[in-house]
């Protein structure tokens, strides 16, 4: 039985140039910053939604009402903690190379939450850190 050694054609440069794209962060496999929703927004979501929203937000991100229930009693009823946990599983359920934030504006605007879709979309939920700010929380820690 002879061995049948790994040339550069046809399938290995295939694969070869799949790593490569892999690796120097092709948009498909990395989705840039404006794509993703950042933990901080998420937060800041989490906070400002009001509790009596957590069902809508939750079903229109196709969040099971079974599962929305669970969560709900393991955060002892504390909604903005039960909020960024709907938010991560929605997050973690979706398939990679998605546009997180057009998505999560999409699920915010069928819960009838817009201002937040727009501001989300704006990218201007949470704004931005610069050095100044830093060094102010630095300097505010303990």
């Amino acid at each position: 039985m002879g061995r049948k050694s790994c040339t550069m054609d046809g399938f290995c440069l295939l694969y070869l140039f799949l790593i490569l794209l892999m690796r120097s962060g092709d948009v498909e496999t990395n989705p840039g910053p404006d794509r993703i929703v950042s933990e901080d927004e998420f937060i800041k979501l989490s906070k400002l939604i009001e509790p009596s929203y957590y069902k809508v937000v939750g079903v229109n991100l196709e969040i099971p009402n079974a599962e929305l229930d669970q969560i709900s009693v393991q955060r002892m009823l504390n909604t903005s903690d039960a909020l960024m946990t709907v938010f991560t599983r929605w997050r973690d359920k979706q398939p990679p190379g998605s546009d997180f934030r057009a998505l999560l504006a999409e699920g915010l605007e069928r819960s009838d939450l817009g201002f937040f879709s727009g501001k989300l979309l704006a990218d201007s939920l949470v704004p931005p850190r610069t050095g100044e700010n830093k060094k102010e929380i630095m300097s505010e820690a303990p």
